[in-house]
């Protein structure tokens, strides 16, 4: 099918096009002009903002947000798992996440939501790799040893994985590693890293402790999540030499952004949430690459339509409406490695559309006036 979309404006990634004609044709978009063509079938969506898909780069679609993230698993069985996943993620893409990357399921159950077209697009990492009793064991990714470690990479590439996550550090949400310590060593972090690449598959490692973000930083991972600059004593003020470290490798920051404000994390996440901002904000200055994965699922605060409350912590940051866009589309799509064909309004791109009543340029809270989602081109 064919057809035009008209609004008062259209952001294609980078640029606002005023009075834009959008044309689809079929799953792909075929031209951004002023004008549709003669005899098209035209939809006009008024005082509206054309933009493209946003990212999530970091959801967890099996979790629901209720109990610990150990009792949300426990006792479901895995078709039951993949029920709520998918109903997560038809949340998400009625928001307007067109595409998101799932960084830790249990038992592969994500994989199998992949070609579903009512869905989002959704890359999967599988279950985290963990140690024995690590941040996430009961999602069934725990491994011990370089030997052990290889076969883990080895199993998601035979799997058809899209990515391999690797819990560098301990977190907020399984007691038996704090934030803070490093979980695997630096050696073993390489290891994972080099035997992931070898295979084609790029790396996202879970980083809050300042320790095991030089130790990603140095194994050259794809995406560093989280990225809290967590210390033994909590809330820090970041290694300035570390951002500038990060912000010269080019390796990406995906940042734990967006919240429903109703609810609060717990007292050590809310305690460092300003200083990870602030060095997100320093990290942008100094031309480092962030991308947002909001983390969804993990708790009440963080359901999996949440991206979008994402602008006004990037806000806060100090990235301007336009640059908040961006990295809300653009660069969580180059983040995950879909850059030639997500993020942007350009002819040859996935025809993935979001309509929002109002201009996010001016107010970047407009992002959640949803008028209408387009995925492949077909309408939501």
């Amino acid at each position: 099918m064919t057809f035009a979309l008209t609004a008062e404006r259209l952001f294609d990634g980078h640029e606002l096009v005023d009075h834009a004609v959008l044309v689809i044709d079929g799953e792909k978009i075929a031209s951004v002009g002023t004008s549709p063509p003669e005899g098209m079938q035209v939809i006009d969506l008024g005082d509206a903002t054309l933009l493209p898909g946003l990212i999530d780069t970091h959801q967890h679609l099996v979790f629901n947000g209720v109990g610990t993230l150990e009792e949300q698993v426990t006792d479901i069985s895995d078709d039951e798992l993949a029920d709520r996943a998918r109903e997560n993620a038809t949340r998400a893409l009625r928001a307007g996440i067109t595409t998101i990357r799932d960084l830790g399921d249990r038992d592969f159950v994500t994989l199998h939501l992949r070609d579903d077209p009512e869905l989002p697009t959704i890359l999967a990492a599988g279950p985290p790799i963990t140690p024995e009793g690590g941040h996430c064991w009961y999602l069934g990714g725990s491994c011990t040893g370089a030997d052990g470690l290889v076969a883990a990479v080895e199993e998601r590439k035979r799997r058809g994985c899209d990515v391999v996550k690797i819990m560098v550090t301990g977190g907020a949400l399984t007691p038996t590693y704090p934030m803070w310590k490093s979980q695997f060593s630096a050696a073993e972090v390489k290891t994972v890293v080099a035997a992931a690449h070898e295979r084609g598959l790029p790396v996202a490692a879970h980083c809050h402790g300042i320790d095991g973000i030089w130790d990603a930083l140095t194994a050259e991972v794809d995406t560093i999540e989280h990225c809290t600059y967590f210390t033994e004593s909590g809330m820090s003020e970041p290694d300035q030499r570390l951002i500038a470290a990060i912000a010269a490798s080019g390796i990406v920051v995906s940042a734990s952004l967006g919240r429903d404000t109703r609810f609060q994390p717990p007292p050590v996440i809310a305690a460092n949430f300003s200083t990870m901002v602030g060095a997100l904000g320093e990290l942008w200055r100094m031309g480092g690459k962030i991308c947002i994965g909001t983390d969804a699922g993990i708790g009440p605060g963080k359901p999996h339509d949440i991206l979008p409350t994402a602008a006004m912590d990037l806000a806060t940051a100090g990235l301007t409406p336009q640059e908040i866009l961006t990295t809300l589309t653009v660069s969580g799509a180059n983040a995950i490695g879909l850059g030639s064909r997500k993020g942007r309004l350009l002819p040859g791109y996935d025809a993935d559309v979001l309509a929002v009543d109002g201009n996010p340029l001016v107010d970047p809270d407009a992002l959640r006036n949803v008028h209408a989602v387009w995925r492949h081109g077909t309408l939501v």
